[in-house]
């Protein structure tokens, strides 16, 4: 029964990732027509189908191993059977003959182990399909709010990581986070919202174009987890290894031994009858008191030592072996060999830990326990893992960085494999500039993706974006927010060419007010461009997104402050977009000495009611929609 229920499963599997059910969009902004498939199967799609056959091929293996394993126990059964039968007929009054169970016996043994043989091949086939389900939905963009949103990694107060969908269900983090330590996720998400070094990033593209096709390498990574990274103890362990020296007295560990040693000596004195019983038990009971005295007067630096250290054994033998799989691998980039030279010894140093953490919790085992307690186990071993921590938790600490770094550019490698389309953007040392053709969202499926030209300079600092509603304004301002994003973290952008110069991302799409805070809509917003025009005082040049500016006051007052941010940021060598519906803002970017350019998207009516198309268009729009959706919806207007 048990093979069976295996084996169903292993088919629930195949089918949840054969099912063509569509994957819902996070918003109606997110939402594209459907644009006519290509006949010709794309290199996408080429993805898809691999990952389609690595999880049936894995499927098969799976259900082979268990009908070997099913086949095993019963040559198990068959054999202890023959051996009870034939240990019977061997016996006699005289001898009892065992050479005839001699061949059963053995024969149930390799059954025995090819039974583990096969829990291995169980349970290292179910891994790899979880990994190419997990793959797959994401290749064919089924992926939201099945992975790790990410959401307690988000700065506080970050300029753009809400406005852009950087983390939460169906974030451009969900998409990218395929990591198996909390140190990847950190890594991940640092480099989502702090753009990197120019060199920096290019040297991560050359390692993400090296590790792209290394799909032997990430099924290996991902037989070595050990359960998801979001569940470790991480933020008390870094603590643990960053906190200051627990002082234990160097003549402590010394004193601690020899007591032990005491013990051990007089219970072997009585056992071997060199010491009488009484003598031997006053000679134990007065060590067992000063052991009792020592153990209170350093209780509270043990606890101190192990509070912090919540990760348990299994954890780190999965970090070990990480570790030990990326030491051995084959690379050849300059990255990618000095994130190898940065991991070198972590292996040896994570066994040594995890070899103290195996002793001292020797101490919980109800038949040593008691043993533990006279020897000063847990005592003496904590001493130890404080030596350690105080002689390798820089270095170690320093080791778990690169790990996470490389498990980065390994989740962004998986995702420029699944969008081979995609190119690698290209940088400018003299800006600012953003020029992107065929640029679109990242968090659609390219299938019913609709791409724009998007270009940002000297010559146009900004772009007026009006449109009628649900015209597609929002979604361009993330689409070229999230763009930049991947780009300056060195992964593919969802375009057919980017150039662009180092920027810093602004954004102002998702505003709330707060009646925690007591902020209004209009006040949150004047903060939020209060906190953009500061970041662009100094450092690169800010890449402004701005999301119907000023909504929330009167038009007259409305022109003239737009304006005025306008012009700041402008004066400040800041380019982005501004969307609006009001039309009376165009006459800023009609202004000669703001470089500013008008755009808009437009819709056409149908006999159903509207029909968005989203292209970009030139000019500003001559009319608007409201009305014809007030009334879609059933609302009469006279």
């Amino acid at each position: 029964m048990a093979g069976l229920d295996q084996l169903r499963w292993a088919g629930h599997l195949i089918r949840q990732a054969l099912d063509p059910v569509p994957a819902a969009p996070r918003s109606d902004e997110y939402a594209a027509p459907d644009t006519p498939a290509s006949t010709a199967a794309s290199a996408r799609d080429k993805v898809a189908s691999s990952y389609e056959a690595m999880l049936k091929q894995n499927s098969q293996r799976r259900e082979d191993a268990i009908t070997q394993r099913t086949r095993c126990y019963r040559y198990i059964v068959a054999c202890a059977v023959a051996i009870g039968v034939l240990a019977y007929l061997s016996l006699s009054p005289h001898r009892i003959v065992l050479w005839p169970v001699v061949l059963p016996s053995v024969a149930a043994v390799l059954a025995f182990v090819e039974v583990q043989r096969c829990k291995n091949r169980i349970r290292d086939a179910s891994c790899l399909m979880d990994l190419y389900l997990d793959r797959l939905r994401r290749a064919r963009y089924q992926w939201m709010g099945k992975g790790d949103p990410g959401e307690d990694l988000e700065m506080d107060g970050h300029l753009s990581a809400a406005d852009l969908d950087l983390f939460g269900e169906g974030s451009l983090y969900e998409l990218l986070c395929d990591v198996h330590t909390p140190a990847g996720r950190e890594t991940l998400a640092r480099w989502l919202q702090q753009p990197g070094k120019p060199e920096e990033v290019v040297s991560r593209q050359q390692s993400i174009r090296y590790l792209r096709d290394r799909i032997d390498l990430r099924e290996k990574m991902a037989l070595v987890r050990a359960g998801k990274a979001d569940e470790y103890s991480w933020n008390a362990f870094h603590s643990w290894l960053a906190a200051g020296p627990i002082d234990f007295s160097r003549w402590a560990p010394w004193v601690a031994l020899l007591l032990s040693f005491s013990m051990v000596t007089a219970g072997a004195s009585w056992w071997g009858g060199l010491l009488q019983a009484h003598v031997a038990l006053w000679a134990m009971a007065t060590i067992a008191a000063a052991e009792g005295v020592l153990a209170l007067w350093l209780r509270g630096r043990v606890r101190r030592v192990m509070e912090g250290l919540l990760l348990s054994v299994d954890r780190l033998k999965a970090i070990q072996k990480l570790c030990e799989l990326i030491e051995n691998a084959k690379l050849e980039t300059p990255g990618l060999v000095s994130l190898q030279n940065r991991l070198r010894g972590l292996p040896k140093g994570v066994g040594r830990l995890q070899r103290l953490l195996v002793r001292r919790d020797a101490l919980r085992n109800e038949w040593f326990i008691y043993v533990c307690l006279l020897l000063m186990w847990s005592t003496q071993w904590t001493i130890q893992i404080e030596r350690w921590r105080q002689r390798h938790g820089g270095e170690f600490q320093e080791q778990l960085r690169a790990l996470g770094d490389f498990e980065a550019l390994m989740a962004i490698a998986a995702y420029a494999y699944e969008n081979p389309d995609d190119p690698n953007p290209e940088f400018e040392r003299d800006g600012p500039l953003f020029k992107a053709t065929g640029l679109g969202h990242p968090l659609i499926d390219p299938a019913r993706c609709v791409r724009n030209d998007i270009k940002l300079s000297d010559e146009t600092q900004f772009l007026m974006v009006t449109g009628s509603n649900m015209s597609g304004k929002s979604t361009l301002l993330r689409a070229v927010g999230l763009n930049a994003t991947l780009a300056w973290m060195g992964a593919p952008v969802r375009a057919t060419g980017l150039r662009m110069s180092q920027m810093k991302i602004s954004a102002s799409i998702r505003v709330e007010d707060s009646l925690l805070h007591g902020l209004s809509h209009f006040y949150a917003e004047v903060q939020r461009l209060r906190a953009m025009l500061d970041h662009a005082t100094s450092g690169p040049p800010v890449l402004f997104l701005i999301d119907e500016l000023f909504a929330g006051t009167n038009s007259a007052d409305r022109r003239v402050a737009a304006e005025a941010v306008i012009r700041l940021l402008v004066e400040r060598r800041a380019v982005g977009l501004v969307t609006s519906h009001d039309l009376a803002l165009t006459e800023i970017a009609e202004k000669h000495d703001l470089a500013g350019t008008n755009v808009h998207f437009s819709d056409t009516p149908t006999a159903e009611g509207l029909s968005f198309d989203y292209h970009l268009r030139k000019g500003k729009l001559d009319h608007g929609n409201a009305l014809k959706i007030i009334q879609m919806v059933g609302i009469p207007i006279e």
